[in-house]
Formats: C-alpha cells, sequence, structure tokens
C-alpha cells in the first residue's frame, strides 16, 4: 500500500509534515528519515528538528488541527490507558471532536439518496443548522409526519473514503515508528492502528450503532432515572441514524442546567448509578461517557448519546471486573490481586513480580479512610502497573477502568464533595446479594440435575457391598487384580463418602457464612467456621490415606 498512490493522499501527507512543524515536532520528521519530502528551505532550519519537552501537548495539537481519522485516533486512545502513557492519555481527554458543518444542500442530498425520498416528505421540519458536527458526522433537528421530534445523525458525504487514505497514511507511519524508533515499538504502532481501522469501520456502520441504542433502550426501558433516545428504524440506514429527540443539557453546560433548575448532585448520582448497573448488571456499558455524551433532563433524567464506543463483559470477566472494583470499595487487596494476576502472565515468576507490585501499590489504601480513596487513582496506578508488566488485559476491562476515571473526574468536577466509594456501597451491598441468591440458584439447579444420580448411588453401592459380603458375586477368572476388586471398592465407595461429606459441610459452611446468623466471630457465624474446620480435617485425613495408599 503506497502513500504515493494518489495525488490527494500525497497533498494529505504533505499538510501532516507541514503540520507537525508548525508545533514544534519535526524531530519525528527527522528520526522517520522524512525531511527528503520538505522543501529545501524547510530542510535547512534546523532547530525545527530539535525534540522538545512539551510533547502530549503538542500531539495533542496536531492531531486537533489535522482532524478526520487523525481526531477519531486520538479519541480511541485518549480511552486506553493500555497503549499509551498517562500523560498523553490526560493531554488527548481535552481533545473535542468538532468539525466545520457540511453544507445543508449535501446533507439533504445524502439523506434523499439513503432513504429515496424527498427530505419534505420524510421531515416536514428539518433544521438546516446542525446541533452537533463532529469529524464523521453531523446531527440535525427534525420533526416526524406524526409531529414527533428527532434527532438525525448523517454521515458526511464521501468521509469512508477520506478516513481510508487516513488510515493508510497512518499504517505508513506505524512501520517506520516501529523501524525508526526503538522505544515505540513496545506501543506497537502497528497494532494500535489495526485495531483503530477495524473500530472506525464499526462506527462508520450506523446500523451498528443502532444496534447499540436499542440494547441500551430495552435495559433501561423501566428507569426513572435514565432515559435512552428510541431508534426510529424506518428512517435508518448504515449511513443515516434517525433517533428520539432528547430535550436535555450537555452535562458540562452547568449554568443551563441550574437555569432549568436541575439538581446537579442528584443528576450526578443518577448517572453513576446508570453506569454501575451498565457494568455490573447488564453487562454492556457505554464506554465513552464524557460531558458531551451526557444529556441531563428535567427532574434531573440522565439520558446517554452516541453510542460508538461500547463494552461488554461475559460472566468471567464480569466477575473480575466486580473483584477488581469491589476490592477497591472494600479496601480487599487480595480480590484486585486474584483478578488480575493470572491475565497475560505466562511464569510463575512474572506472576510472583506483578503479585508483588500490585501489593505494594495497594497496601497503603489500608492505611487510609475509605472516603478518602480516589479509585480514578487506583486504577491508574492499576493500568500502569498491568503496562510494565507487559499484561495484556483484555480491551472490554480497560474500557471499564477508563469509563470508571473518566466518570469520577466528571463528578468530582461538578460535585466536588461527591465520594465514589461511599456512593457505591449500596450498589456493592445489592451485587452481593444478587450473587448469593444466584449462589443458591446455582446449587439448587446442580442438585436438581444431579438428583437422581445422587439417589442412587447409595442404594446401589450398598447393594453392591451386601452382594459381595455374602458371597453372592463369583468371578472365577484367575488374575490377582480381580481379586482385588472388593478391595477397591470398598475403598473408593470410602472415599467417595469422604468426598460427598466434605462437599456438603464446605457448601453448608459457604451459606451460613452469607446468611450470616447465630454466634458471630469477626463477622462470620461461628457453625459455619466450624464446619469448615471439620471440612479441612476430613481433607487432611482423605489425602493421608491416599497418599499412604500411593506409596504402598
Amino acid at each position: 500500500m503506497s502513500i504515493f498512490r494518489s495525488i490527494r493522499n500525497f497533498k494529505r501527507f504533505e499538510h501532516i509534515l507541514n503540520t507537525l512543524l508548525k508545533y514544534e515536532l519535526g524531530f519525528i520528521i527527522h528520526k522517520l528519515h522524512l525531511k527528503h519530502h520538505l522543501p529545501l528551505h524547510k530542510r535547512l532550519q534546523t532547530k525545527q528538528f530539535e525534540e522538545k519537552n512539551d510533547g502530549p501537548y503538542k500531539i495533542r495539537r496536531v492531531f486537533e488541527e489535522l482532524g478526520g481519522a487523525f481526531t477519531k485516533l486520538a479519541q480511541l486512545l485518549s480511552v486506553r490507558p493500555d497503549l499509551i502513557p498517562p500523560d498523553y492519555i490526560i493531554e488527548l481527554e481535552k481533545l473535542q471532536d468538532k468539525a466545520k458543518p457540511v453544507p445543508f444542500e449535501d446533507i439533504k442530498e445524502e439523506i434523499e439518496k439513503q432513504l429515496k425520498k424527498p427530505l419534505k416528505e420524510i421531515f416536514p421540519y428539518f433544521k438546516k443548522a446542525p446541533i452537533a458536527s463532529a469529524s464523521i458526522s453531523q446531527v440535525h433537528e427534525a420533526k416526524l409526519k406524526n409531529g414527533q421530534r428527532v434527532a438525525v445523525k448523517v454521515q458526511r458525504p464521501k468521509i469512508r473514503e477520506t478516513m481510508e487514505e487516513d488510515i493508510s497514511i497512518m499504517f505508513f507511519l506505524a512501520n517506520l515508528l516501529e523501524k525508526h524508533i526503538p522505544r515505540l515499538r513496545e506501543y506497537s504502532p502497528i497494532t494500535i492502528v489495526k485495531e483503530f481501522e477495524t473500530w472506525t469501520r464499526q462506527e462508520l456502520d450506523f446500523r451498528i450503532e443502532a444496534k447499540h441504542a436499542k440494547r441500551f433502550y430495552y435495559n433501561f426501558k423501566d428507569s426513572r432515572t435514565v432515559k435512552i433516545p428510541k431508534v426510529i428504524d424506518e428512517h435508518t440506514t448504515s449511513k443515516i441514524l434517525t433517533l428520539e429527540y432528547i430535550d436535555g443539557t450537555e452535562l458540562h453546560d452547568i449554568k443551563k442546567i441550574k437555569k432549568k433548575h436541575c439538581n446537579i448532585k442528584k443528576a450526578i448520582k443518577n448517572g453513576f448509578d446508570a453506569i454501575l448497573t451498565q457494568v455490573f448488571v447488564h453487562g454492556f456499558f457505554h464506554a465513552d461517557p464524557h460531558p458531551g455524551n451526557i444529556l441531563v433532563s428535567k427532574n434531573s433524567t440522565i439520558s446517554f448519546v452516541d453510542f460508538g464506543i461500547v463494552g461488554y463483559f461475559d460472566d468471567a470477566l464480569k466477575s473480575r471486573a466486580i473483584n477488581v472494583f469491589y476490592g477497591i470499595i472494600e479496601n480487599q487487596p487480595e480480590r484486585i490481586i486474584e483478578a488480575l494476576t493470572e491475565m497475560g502472565l505466562s511464569t510463575k515468576e512474572g506472576r510472583s513480580r506483578f503479585r508483588m507490585d500490585l501489593e505494594d501499590l495497594i497496601r497503603p489504601l489500608q492505611d487510609n479512610s475509605l472516603s478518602d480513596v480516589k479509585v480514578s487513582y487506583v486504577l491508574e496506578d492499576i493500568f500502569e502497573l498491568a503496562h510494565k508488566h507487559k499484561v495484556k488485559l483484555p480491551v472490554d476491562l480497560i474500557l471499564f477502568g477508563k469509563t470508571f476515571i473518566t466518570l469520577e473526574g466528571l463528578a468530582l468536577r461538578y460535585y466536588p464533595d461527591f465520594k465514589m466509594v461511599e456512593q457505591s456501597k449500596p450498589f456493592i451491598k445489592k451485587i452481593k446479594k444478587q450473587s448469593f441468591n444466584q449462589l443458591k440458584e446455582d446449587i439448587i439447579n446442580t442438585g436438581w440435575k444431579y438428583k437422581k444420580l445422587i439417589k442412587i448411588i447409595p442404594d446401589k453401592t450398598s447393594g453392591f457391598l451386601n452382594k459381595l459380603e455374602a458371597g453372592s458375586i463369583k468371578v472365577d477368572i484367575e488374575d490377582k487384580d480381580i481379586k482385588n476388586l472388593t478391595s477397591e471398592l470398598d475403598k473408593s465407595s470410602n472415599r467417595l463418602t469422604y468426598g460427598m461429606i466434605i462437599a456438603s459441610l464446605i457448601i453448608g459452611s459457604a451459606l451460613l457464612s452469607y446468611i450470616g446468623k447465630g454466634p458471630m466471630i469477626s463477622g462470620l457465624s461461628i457453625f459455619s467456621i466450624a464446619g469448615f474446620f471439620v471440612a479441612i480435617l476430613l481433607s487432611i485425613i482423605l489425602a493421608i490415606s491416599i497418599l499412604r495408599e500411593n506409596k504402598r
């Protein structure tokens, strides 16, 4: 894929080089051996190719000015602390995806081409000036024939071709970065561009975003505090997304929110509870909750918009995320360590070092009041440590962490007294209750599944042993292994019985510990402790018996 395959591409490439020079990042051009693409008079200005210290700020300005796919790449990187260093994350978070609006006539032509009808037949009212304009699309307020207000998201004409050309340049530059700047190899620029390419293809298909929006709508359809816009299917295509209009104010416009007499503290709490519900209940969450994507309506109702970046959790990943979050909230470092040490660490030595560093990181939490703990700071340190140890965390777990980092930052900006730990505790209690109910259900289902087997094993075993004892089973084969069958079956049945007793004690003790009834020691039922002790004692006896048998 040659970067010079078209005049337009070459002009864009020249624009990128000139933008790097403009923001005193000429050292990048020098290191990538691209100086020969500059005019002679610029090549002779040697000071332009000296490295400066304020790299993150200047990189952000370059992304901002280049727009197009480069702005979208910066947006992706700003939510991926596993890919770039923290100082770059902080700077890229400031970048706003805004672009000059496309002329109304071009938008009208695109809508009519996609929906195959004149604009007036579809939208009797269509506001020409967009209410939002970004690098890929812009949004217009409109009304349907039945009078319903809608928000129409329209893809910029020929944006797909523009994005593809920018991505081709990104691949070209990523190859040069890995080749000529060794310290960047650990961040794998080529992998980042590949991931960005996949993400961009999905974002350019509005049907995928519509599917996400429908899932959020279904998940919160009965909520009194969260309002998700409904998708208007008949006016939605791969390049047009029509949603119910939400009459709300973007979270960053505090003055307007106060003018509408909305309680900002209540709105922050509602938004926080909504994110917790998305992550820990639905396992499907909005992964880019910046102020422009959160609207506040009357009664402090929260609405989420722009469903391009989302995270998914299966049961295993949800369990890990809960353990990480629960470990921070309840000050239980071991939960965090156990949730993370098995991910991406192939050797025992690697796991041991990661565990030691995690313990050093988390130990100070035990010396602080929980209400003083900043969850976002802890998560940022954990991600930085994972990057140091080359732990490849699942992308959705990273998005989960970044969501909470963003959320706590938003909360503290608009509600300075917000304490994430305190606000999380009621929700954590609810999750614990749901986990306990799920445990009970799993035990009952498992017991029901094996009910018949459990019933017949004692009878069958007892009957078989009685026959052996009475001598009614006769085997005429003269083989020493067969002669020992009775003895071996006897031992096996005893071990099976031991195992069933131990399992019953463990399950019963676990249930007692959750129920928490009866005399208590250190928060645990004394009957639960006794049950665990007996189970451990029987396990030791059984293990000794097996070891002795193996030595014979």
